[in-house]
């Protein structure tokens, strides 16, 4: 039988839960009007400490030693890793963190009218929870911030000599005092006591210059955070650098039915799964696609749509997946009408989507890229196994040297059980924008 994997993550944190008075915080609407009435957590540290011992998720621990196996509440997790064994182990646990926290905070907050990209408009933000990117026009919630915050302060107390690389600093949080109250409760419920100046200095070390450390973590707290307001697909992505080069990738999906929420990646030793709360890896194989099992003919591509029914996904064509969508007439690998899925939000639901060979494969069809949003994922895909594999659209390997990172035509990822006609297709179409 099927694990419906995002039922037992949420039974377990339903165990307790910081937002007092809302028995079931996943369904809680976060009130219209709380930049004037304030969500007060006070008085929640009991019910998040049941929270924290049920996952696995108490006070810091010292980092295990070289060969030392780790892990939370429950049996001790099978070492993973080799060198990197006690790196593996502490992103495991802020993800674990992260995942506890963004599943505390979750809304259903409704955007409208909806769209298949990332944009939100001003008027469906909450006030307090939400702010708008200035120039962007993405959403960033408190949950972000409590992230960065709580993954930032984690991760420098246990490598301090590493350099960290986040996505958000602390400028909206010193202009929203209701945002930053939220935020620092927050990262002080699940990470630890910590002061409003540390907390802001925490946020603000993902914009830490590169003073020739060699190593950098690079986080998105959450990735698709249109996603995440509007409770449909989002990601929390971690991932270790060495000079630009992915050394271990961590991806937590808290909405996934078919596998476990956490998948980790080290590079040359594949990818593993770990649970929402404690220890991990797990004993967990994704099973074989139907889409893996067809023949396909490809390209599918009428001379003259009109005159041959539409083709279908699975049947006629592999699924597969396209960002931005503004550029799906320009990139169609298999075909004018064989439309990539839509899949929302953020380019890491995607990723993960390939890793688990739900999807032959992804194109990315942009040629300058944010590094927090691909690096823990072109990793995952990369050590997925089988035919996987991850290149520009040149087929060189894909290296992050800055916050920003360039690539020829974009980034063509594809799963372990794409054919090499597949590939050929994804990759051809992606050569579309050299």
């Amino acid at each position: 039988m099927e694990t419906d994997f995002a039922i037992a993550a949420a039974a377990s944190l339903r165990l307790a839960h910081p937002v007092s008075g809302h028995r079931n915080f996943r369904n809680f609407r976060v009130p219209r009007q709380l930049s004037r009435r304030k969500w007060n957590l006070a008085g929640a540290g009991a019910t998040t400490l049941a929270v924290s011992v049920a996952a696995g998720l108490g006070s810091p621990r010292k980092a295990p030693r070289q060969g030392a196996r780790a892990g939370g509440a429950g049996r001790a997790a099978r070492a993973f890793g080799g060198q990197l064994e006690e790196e593996v182990a502490a992103a495991a646990e802020v993800v674990q963190k992260a995942l506890a926290l963004v599943q505390a905070l979750a809304c259903d907050m409704d955007v409208a009218p909806p769209s298949l990209g990332k944009e939100i408009e001003a008027c469906d933000v909450t006030a307090g929870i939400s702010t708008i990117k200035p120039g962007d026009s993405t959403p960033v919630t408190a949950a972000d911030f409590a992230i960065q915050g709580l993954v930032s302060r984690a991760l420098k107390q246990r490598f301090p000599a590493d350099r960290f690389m986040g996505e958000e600093d602390s400028k909206e949080l010193r202009e929203d005092e209701d945002l930053c109250n939220l935020a620092l409760e927050l990262c002080s419920n699940f990470g630890g006591s910590i002061s409003r100046e540390e907390f802001l200095q925490c946020v603000d070390a993902g914009l830490e210059a590169d003073q020739g450390q060699q190593r950098v973590w690079v986080l998105d707290p959450i990735d698709g955070t249109k996603g995440f307001v509007t409770g449909q697909g989002y990601v929390i992505g971690l991932s270790l650098l060495a000079d630009g080069v992915p050394l271990i990738g961590v991806m937590g999906n808290p909405n996934v039915q078919s596998t476990p929420p956490i998948m980790i990646a080290v590079k040359g030793q594949g990818l593993r799964w770990w649970p929402a709360a404690g220890s991990g890896p797990l004993d967990f194989k994704v099973v074989k696609p139907d889409w893996a099992e067809q023949d396909f003919t490809l390209p599918t591509d009428p001379t003259d749509p009109t005159d041959a029914a539409a083709p279908k996904e699975g049947v006629d064509f592999p699924p597969w997946l396209l960002s931005p969508q503004s550029t799906r007439d320009a990139c169609r690998p298999f075909g004018p009408r064989a439309d990539g899925s839509e899949l929302c939000c953020g380019s890491m639901v995607k990723y993960f989507a390939v890793a688990t060979g739900s999807h032959c494969g992804y194109v990315q069809y942009e040629k300058e890229l944010k590094t927090w949003d691909h690096a823990c994922g072109v990793i995952c895909v990369a050590e997925s196994g089988g035919a996987a594999r991850v290149t520009d659209a040149e087929g060189q390997e894909v290296t992050f040297p800055g916050r920003k990172f360039r690539v020829a035509g974009g980034i063509v990822s594809c799963s372990r059980w794409c054919t090499p006609a597949m590939r050929a297709a994804l990759m051809e179409a992606c050569a579309g924008n050299l």
